[in-house]
């Protein structure tokens, strides 16, 4: 397994305009890498996007000119669901240097451009489009393991696991990586007092507002408690600076910042990213490596749920 230094370094790499966001993955990867001795026959990967998150934590490697800033959608502003990456076309270009230890018979997304791109990979055996608010075309009892960090997404939220857990095996197991409401004490509408509504209202652009599934953890832990389930642990995985951190951070001027990258040649390209991540990783690499999350401070937990 990766070091949590490792993981920042490659998510960096591919996430090379938002580094909150590699520092952000980097710790989340680290606790989900520790789930894969769990994987069996049969494994779900659900709302996987494009696939990248979960193909570096389990050991893929990209090539340096790999990036996350190709065919994007430029033709709005960011705000609410609107979502800039999801957009395919044939100027997506990725390319596999090294191929992840396990891999995912099923990926699904509600997004179809985002599962093109992720069948660049060929890390998934198979595809659904699906966005989480119906009962899935999966048998009963068919899988080992699932994986999401993104049910929080999901507004039909207790029938959505419920369906998660009816395909599980007995014995199977549902890894959930979710945010908790304490998430929103800590985004940018607190700095409003002194920073003013509209530095808010940029940062946000209506983000918060798609997280319609949203609940504490013990809203959490009182729906797992009356499903077929039990609890095998829970874990912080972030919160405190590195939510700070991973709320603003390049957030408000990314769309310039692709945009100016786009009109650079392969070769520039592939140069200011090179020097580019050589400063965000001196800059961070101590952090990362010593970061610790405690329970008073996590916004994000790691549930392993095991099906009776």
């Amino acid at each position: 397994m990766n070091s949590r230094q490792e993981y920042f370094s490659k998510f960096l790499k591919f996430f090379w305009l938002r580094p909150e966001s590699a520092l952000m993955l980097a710790v989340r990867a680290e606790k989900y890498a520790s789930t894969m001795k769990l994987m069996g026959d049969y494994n779900i990967d659900v709302s996987c996007g494009d696939g990248v998150f979960s193909f570096i934590t389990m050991g893929g490697e990209l090539s340096e000119d790999s990036d996350m800033y190709r065919s994007l959608d430029h033709s709005s502003k960011r705000e609410g669901n609107f979502d800039t990456y999801d957009s395919y076309d044939s100027s997506y270009f990725i390319k596999v240097d090294k191929k992840p230890k396990k891999n995912y018979n099923l990926g699904t997304d509600w997004k179809e451009n985002l599962i093109n791109k992720a069948a660049h990979l060929s890390y998934y055996e198979d595809f659904i489009v699906h966005d989480n608010n119906n009962i899935y075309p999966i048998g009963s009892e068919k899988v080992d393991y699932i994986y999401s960090n993104s049910t929080y997404w999901v507004k039909n939220f207790e029938e959505h696991i419920f369906d998660l857990v009816r395909m599980l095996k007995i014995g199977g197991h549902l890894v959930l990586e979710i945010k908790t409401k304490d998430i929103l004490n800590m985004t940018s509408k607190n700095y409003a007092p002194f920073m003013g509504n509209n530095f808010h209202n940029i940062i946000d652009a209506g983000r918060a507002a798609t997280w319609e599934g949203l609940k504490s953890i013990e809203e959490y832990e009182y729906i797992f408690s009356k499903l077929n389930i039990k609890v095998v642990s829970k874990s912080p995985v972030y919160g405190g600076k590195i939510m700070q951190i991973w709320d603003i951070g390049l957030r408000p001027i990314f769309s310039p910042l692709a945009k100016m990258v786009d009109s650079l040649t392969p070769e520039n390209r592939v140069d200011i990213k090179g020097e580019w991540c050589n400063v965000f990783n001196n800059l961070l690499k101590d952090y990362v490596g010593e970061y610790s999350c405690s329970n008073d401070d996590a916004v994000e937990w790691l549930f392993i749920l095991e099906k009776k």
